[in-house]
């Protein structure tokens, strides 16, 4: 019974890690960089941010016991350890998280909206036009992060696309066999909250960067 109710709490906390990658890698790119276009982003970004974290909450599988739900949770601080070793940026685990699975998730729902006979048209149409817009806003605020890799090691870069290649396929699978794990008022919080302080991350580390405070 104890170890039922440790799995449970330790699931809860890996969806909220989940739902905090896009708001810490957010947060660390524009800091650094600064926000260009801060009303497309912002538009653009809040909702690709709301797919990225309904289909999360709605499509996660957790494991059924401690040990693998452990390492689950323990890869990213790991790979703080190893991001500092190389040189990257603190938090690089969850600019390289988020980027992986927001990329899988969008491009999964991209691919499946061309080749679905099911929505009409129209849903179609749009279904496409948003994960266009949704890529499109990410890699343009991820652009400086992946240009490092470009110049300096495409060794990083190709494991990155490879991870994303991968991490596509199987977000492709779940989207579209609609196996949905999660269906309750709880994805409702678990939006709103996560976007919430996702806008937060984007303004005030453009406020942080406009006043210096990286060369402070």
């Amino acid at each position: 019974m104890k170890n039922n109710h440790l799995v449970d709490r330790l699931g809860k906390f890996y969806l909220f890690y989940l739902g905090l990658l896009p708001v810490l890698a957010t947060f660390a790119m524009v800091l650094a960089n600064g926000l260009r276009w801060p009303m497309l982003i912002f538009l653009g970004g809040t909702g690709a941010v709301g797919v990225y974290l309904a289909a999360t909450y709605s499509y996660t599988r957790l494991p059924n016991r401690v040990f693998p739900l452990l390492v689950m949770l323990l890869d990213g601080p790991l790979f703080v350890i190893v991001s500092l070793r190389d040189g990257l940026k603190p938090l690089a685990f969850a600019v390289e998280g988020y980027l992986i699975d927001g990329l899988a998730i969008w491009l999964s729902i991209l691919i499946l909206a061309f080749i679905s006979p099911l929505p009409t048209r129209g849903q179609r149409f749009w279904s496409i036009f948003f994960m266009f817009i949704a890529v499109g806003v990410n890699v343009a605020l991820f652009w400086p992060y992946l240009q490092q890799f470009a110049g300096e090691n495409w060794g990083h870069l190709i494991w990155l696309l490879v991870g994303c290649t991968e991490a596509t396929i199987a977000s492709f699978l779940l989207v579209s066999k609609d196996d949905v794990i999660r269906s309750d008022d709880g994805s409702i919080l678990f939006i709103g909250l996560f976007v919430m302080l996702w806008v937060v991350a984007l303004f005030l580390g453009n406020i942080l960067y406009e006043a210096g405070f990286l060369s402070s």
